[in-house]
This record gives C-alpha cells, sequence and structure tokens, in this order.
C-alpha cells in the first residue's frame, strides 16, 4: 500500500515559491504535517516489505470519544497498533512529560496513546474478535534520543530496534482469517478528522502561474514549455524533464489551487503552452466537465 500525501500537503507543495511572501503561519504549519508523514510513509514502507501482511493505516471510529489509529497490524494471535511519532534530537521524559530541552513539550502523548490503546481493546470485544491488543510508539527518526524511563510506561520502538518489526508481525498464517479482520475493521472507519480541508488558503489571483521543474521546484523559462521538443532541460538546475509531465503537473497544481474546474483558456495562459497543444494534453489525461464553449476540466 502507498499513502497517499492529504491535501493540505498538495496544497502547500503546489502553492510554494508561486506567491510572493508565503505566510509564515502556513509553512510552520507544513513543516510539522510534512514531517510526521514522512514518519508514516517510511513506516508503511517496512509493512510492505514483509509479505502476506494486512494492516491498516489511519483507521478513525468516531465511537469511543473518536479514536484515531496511524496503524493497525493484524496477527494470528495479535492486533498491534503502531503510533508514529517523526520527532528529531534529544527528548526527555519526566513527570509524565516528554520535551525537548528547548522547552517543547509533546502535548498527551501518553494520553493520547493510552486513549488509543483502550479504545481498540474496547473494539475488539465489541465484535468478538479473537485476538490480543498489543499497541506501541514507534519513534521512527534516527536521530531521536531519550532520556528518562519512558519504557516503564508504555511499550516503544526507536529507530534501531525496528529490525524487530518483521519478527514482531511474522505469525500471519491464517491468511484468510486475518483477511476476515482487516475487512471488519475497515468497515468500521467514519473519518472525523478533516483532512486539514479547513485551512487557510491564499486568494487565487495573488498566486503566479506557469510550470516548475519536479525536481528543484522553480519556475520554468517559458520559451522552454512552449517549444515542442519532447525534452527538456531545467534552466535553474540542468534535470531533464519530459515536457508532457512537467505540463501535466502543473495543471494538476492549477485545478488545486483554484479548487474549481477550468477552461482551456486558463490552462494555456497559466502553462504558456500553445493552444494546439494544450488542448492534446486535455483531452488525453483530464476529465471534461460541460459542453461546447462552457466545455472545462477537473483532475481524473
Amino acid at each position: 500500500m502507498k499513502l497517499i500525501n492529504n491535501l493540505f500537503i498538495d496544497y502547500v507543495e503546489a502553492v510554494k515559491e508561486r506567491v510572493e511572501d508565503f505566510p509564515k503561519e502556513l509553512d510552520e504549519q507544513y513543516q510539522v504535517i510534512k514531517q510526521g508523514f514522512e514518519g508514516e510513509k517510511q513506516f508503511a514502507s517496512l509493512l510492505n516489505e514483509i509479505e502476506g501482511l494486512w494492516w491498516i493505516y489511519d483507521l478513525q471510529i468516531k465511537n469511543y470519544n473518536q479514536i484515531q489509529f496511524d496503524f493497525l497490524v493484524i496477527t494470528d494471535d495479535e492486533i498491534i497498533q503502531f503510533e508514529i511519532k517523526n520527532f528529531t534530537g534529544d527528548y526527555y521524559y519526566d513527570n509524565q512529560k516528554l520535551y525537548r530541552s528547548s522547552g517543547y513539550v509533546a502535548k498527551d502523548l501518553i494520553n493520547q496513546f493510552e486513549v488509543a490503546h483502550d479504545g481498540l481493546k474496547r473494539v475488539i470485544q465489541k465484535y468478538n474478535i479473537n485476538r490480543r491488543v498489543k499497541s506501541y510508539i514507534v519513534f521512527i527518526h534516527p536521530t531521536f534520543t531519550l532520556h528518562g524511563d519512558l519504557r516503564s510506561k508504555v511499550d516503544i520502538l526507536v529507530n534501531s530496534e525496528l529490525y524487530k518489526l518483521k519478527e514482531m508481525v511474522s505469525n500471519n498464517f491464517k491468511y484468510d482469517h486475518n483477511k476476515l479482520i482487516y475487512d471488519k475493521l475497515k468497515s468500521l472507519h467514519q473519518p472525523f478528522l478533516t483532512n486539514n480541508k479547513h485551512f487557510q488558503k491564499i486568494q487565487f489571483d495573488e498566486i503566479n502561474g506557469g510550470v516548475r521543474c519536479t525536481k528543484c521546484r522553480k519556475m520554468l523559462q517559458t520559451e522552454l514549455i512552449y517549444n515542442k521538443r519532447k525534452y527538456l532541460n531545467c534552466n535553474h538546475c540542468g534535470t531533464v524533464l519530459m515536457r508532457s509531465d512537467i505540463i501535466i503537473k502543473s495543471l494538476k497544481e492549477l485545478y488545486l489551487l483554484k479548487d474549481a474546474p477550468f477552461s482551456v483558456k486558463e490552462a494555456e495562459e497559466w502553462t504558456g503552452v500553445s493552444n494546439s497543444a494544450i488542448k492534446r494534453i486535455l483531452y488525453c489525461n483530464f476529465e471534461r466537465v460541460g459542453q461546447g464553449k462552457a466545455t472545462k476540466y477537473v483532475t481524473r
């Protein structure tokens, strides 16, 4: 299973470098969410390496005080919850709190973890699922260093212990039965987290159009895009780019940032691509809505 960026991450990465002054608060929020998501992607890649394993990402259940699980892994004997934290540097555990020397406190980390663990146990009992429940906090970043006896409070894994993961979840021979449990738990998913849909967006008329290099993310010169060659070189970093791919990427960003269907004329103005070329790309790679002069396009 491949994890897909949430809407907030996609939006910020589409709008960055397209405005004069990118809001500091939005960038700080992005850095936190992006770092957390990168840790989750890393953990998912480890699970994907294990054959025949049933696991669920981001299960949300509205009952039991609204609980969310980063990862649930179903084995023959256990359902294991993994809460992923991509913290970096030195952390100290004291007086029921985990904090950095800078003063940052990981608020309610232990309490939320325990609430999720107890909530999972109630779900398992309610649906008569014959599995024990185990829960771990995974501090996945290699620079994370723990000071203090957090292990006496909760079960944890740090980066240097991730080699244990395969053995922890290897007892999965009851493939069909585990699949039934997987299906049942998935059916309970009732999203209550908004995927950051209501964050503060930038006015569309303040956003600059253009096509960007997918490597360095800088805007490409218009004459490079207008040229009809199949491949081109970024005028900033020199990366070889397939012309159609970067135009399609830019049009997807147009749809995301406008948050509405767009016309051929808008696509032409946004990308700097000729009318005939942009039409070919739209016909082959985007979905049409409306008819005649009212025809517009959306991402498939």
